[in-house]
C-alpha cells in the first residue's frame, strides 16, 4: 500500500477514476479546505463578491413576509378592497383600535402588524423587511430575530393605543422599524466592522429609511408616526440588550496571502448558538412583562374608552339597553367623550327615547358644531321630543348638503313644519319623501293627516303637539291628538362603520 506523503500513514491506492490518488483520505479533506479558504481570501482581497455569499438564507425575514402576505390575500378574497380595505374590514381581521383593544381583545396588539391597507401599504413594508430582516437575523440569530421583531411590534402597537385611542391602526412598519433601531444600534454603536454582503448593501440606506418614514408620518396624517416611534425606540433598546451571536474577523493587513485572514468568515461561538434561544425567551416574556403593565396603566388612563368598546361588544349582541347604561355611566365623568355622546344618541333613538337623546348629541354638536349626521340625529330628537320649531332649524342647517337621505330628511322636515302649522310645507315635504320612497307608510300617513288638517276649518291642530313612535302609549294627554308615527331607527342617520366608528 502506498504511504501517504503528508503524514506518512498507509492507504489505499485504489481508484475509479484515471488519476489515481496521491495521499490519504484526511489529507485530502485538509488540502481541500485550504484550497477554498486560499480562494476566499484571495476573493476578499481582490474584492470579489464570492465571499459574500456567506450569509444563511433568512428563514425567519422570509417566513414573517409570507405571513403577512397570506393575510393580504386572504383579506382581498374575502371581498376587501385590494387596494383600500374599509375600516371595518381591517378591523374585521385584527387591526388595533383602542375600544375593542383596551376592553376585551387586547390581542389586537399583535394582529394589527399583519394587516395592511392595500397593495402599495403591504409592497413597501415587506420591501423593507426583507432589506433589513435579512442582516439583522444573520447578526442576531433566528429566534432572537423574531423575539425583536415581535416585541417591537407589540410595543409600537401600544404606544399608538396610549397616544390616539380613536385611530384604527395596522401595519408591519412598527415592528420594522424595531428591526431598523437594532441594526443601527448595531451598526453605529456597537460598530461592528463588517459583515458579509448582504448588510453592507443596507448600511447605507438605513437612516433614509429611518428619516423618509418619519418624515412622510409628519406629512400626512394617515400615517401613525406614534407607533413608528415606539418601534424604534424598542428596537434601540434590544439592540443595546442582544449582543450578536456572530464575531467578524478584520484581515491582518501585511501578512501572506496564504495566512491572511478572510473579511467575510464568520465565527458563531457555540456557547453563544445555545444562549440565542435563552435569549430569545427572555427578551419575549420581558416584552410580555412591560405589555401587561404598560395596558393596565393605559387602561386607567383610559377607561372611557374602554367602556366604548365594551357598549360595541353589547350592540353586536342584541343588548341595546346595556350598551346604553354603560355609556351614560361613561359620559357622566367624560362629557368631552365625543364618540361616546353621539353613540348613545344614536341608541336612544334606537329604543324610541327621543327626548333622552337630545342631551348627548347637544354636548356632542357642542363638540363638533359642524357634523351634519349629529345636526340629523338632534333634529330628529327635537322632533320625538315635541321641539317641531327647534327640530325645523336644525334639519333647515343641513338639509341641503345631506343628499344621502332625501326621503329621512324631508319627513323630519314635514312633520316639524306640519306641527309649527307650515300646512302647505309640509305637505309639500311630505310628498317629496314619498317621491324619494314610494309606499313608506309612515310618511303617507303623516301626509294624509297634514293634507286633512290643511283642508279643516279651522285647522284641528293642538298647540305644541309631540310626535310619538309607532310603539307610543296613548296618555291622557295624547289620546285626543292624532298619532303621528316616527320611525326612529329608520330615520336616524350612521356611519357606515357604526357601531364600530361613529
Amino acid at each position: 500500500m502506498p504511504v501517504c506523503p503528508g503524514c506518512g500513514k498507509k492507504f489505499s491506492g485504489f481508484s475509479f477514476g484515471s488519476n489515481p490518488a496521491t495521499e490519504c483520505r484526511d489529507c485530502r479533506k485538509a488540502r481541500a479546505a485550504a484550497d477554498q479558504t486560499a480562494a476566499t481570501n484571495q476573493a476578499a482581497a481582490t474584492g470579489s463578491t464570492t465571499a459574500l455569499q456567506r450569509a444563511p438564507l433568512p428563514v425567519v425575514t422570509l417566513t414573517i413576509i409570507g405571513l403577512n402576505a397570506l393575510v393580504y390575500v386572504a383579506m382581498g378574497l374575502s371581498g376587501a378592497s385590494w387596494e383600500s380595505p374599509s375600516i371595518r374590514d381591517a378591523l374585521r381581521w385584527g387591526a388595533d383600535f383602542g375600544p375593542l383593544t383596551l376592553s376585551t381583545q387586547p390581542w389586537r396588539l399583535l394582529t394589527s402588524t399583519f394587516v395592511h391597507f392595500g397593495f402599495a401599504h403591504i409592497f413597501f413594508n415587506m420591501w423593507c423587511l426583507l432589506n433589513l430582516g435579512r442582516s439583522l437575523e444573520f447578526l442576531m440569530g433566528r429566534r432572537t430575530f423574531v423575539a425583536t421583531y415581535l416585541a417591537s411590534g407589540l410595543a409600537a402597537s401600544m404606544v399608538s393605543v396610549a397616544y390616539d385611542p380613536w385611530r384604527v391602526s395596522a401595519g408591519a412598519s412598527g415592528a420594522i422599524f424595531g428591526v431598523a433601531g437594532a441594526f443601527a444600534y448595531y451598526m453605529y454603536v456597537r460598530k461592528i466592522p463588517s459583515i458579509p454582503g448582504t448588510v453592507r448593501q443596507t448600511r447605507g440606506s438605513l437612516a433614509i429609511f429611518i428619516l423618509y418614514n418619519l418624515a412622510s408620518g409628519a406629512a400626512h396624517s394617515g400615517i401613525d408616526n406614534s407607533a413608528h416611534l415606539g418601534g424604534l425606540v424598542a428596537g434601540l433598546i434590544l439592540g443595546a440588550a442582544i449582543p450578536p451571536i456572530v464575531t467578524i474577523r478584520k484581515p491582518q493587513f501585511g501578512a501572506a496571502p496564504s495566512v491572511l485572514q478572510p473579511v467575510q468568515v464568520v465565527d458563531v461561538a457555540s456557547e453563544e448558538e445555545v444562549g440565542a434561544a435563552r435569549m430569545a425567551m427572555r427578551v419575549l416574556m420581558g416584552a410580555l412583562a412591560v405589555l401587561v403593565i404598560a395596558l393596565a396603566l393605559v387602561h386607567a388612563q383610559r377607561a372611557e374608552v374602554a367602556a366604548y368598546g365594551r357598549a360595541i361588544g353589547f350592540v353586536r349582541s342584541g343588548q341595546a339597553d346595556q350598551a346604553i347604561k354603560q355609556l351614560q355611566d361613561s359620559v357622566k365623568g367624560h362629557p368631552d367623550q365625543f364618540f361616546s355622546q353621539v353613540m348613545l344618541g344614536q341608541l336612544l333613538l334606537d329604543e324610541g327615547n327621543a327626548a333622552q337623546a337630545v342631551g348627548p348629541l347637544e354636548q356632542a354638536l357642542k363638540l363638533d358644531p359642524r357634523d351634519e349626521e349629529i345636526q340629523h340625529n338632534l333634529a330628529l330628537a327635537y322632533l320625538g321630543a315635541g321641539e317641531p320649531s327647534r327640530a325645523e332649524d336644525e334639519i333647515g342647517n343641513v338639509f341641503f348638503a345631506e343628499k344621502k337621505a332625501p326621503a329621512a330628511v324631508y319627513f323630519i322636515r314635514g312633520v316639524a313644519e306640519g306641527e309649527c302649522s307650515n300646512l302647505d310645507s309640509a305637505v309639500a315635504d311630505l310628498r317629496a319623501s314619498l317621491q324619494a320612497y314610494p309606499g313608506w307608510p309612515e310618511a303617507k300617513a303623516a301626509l294624509a293627516h297634514f293634507e286633512g288638517e290643511r283642508q279643516a276649518d279651522p285647522p284641528a291642530k293642538a298647540p305644541n303637539a309631540r310626535a310619538i313612535s309607532t310603539e307610543g302609549i296613548e296618555s291622557a294627554d295624547t289620546a285626543s291628538r292624532p298619532l303621528i308615527a316616527i320611525p326612529y331607527a329608520q330615520l336616524v342617520m350612521k356611519s357606515s362603520e357604526w357601531p364600530l366608528y361613529p
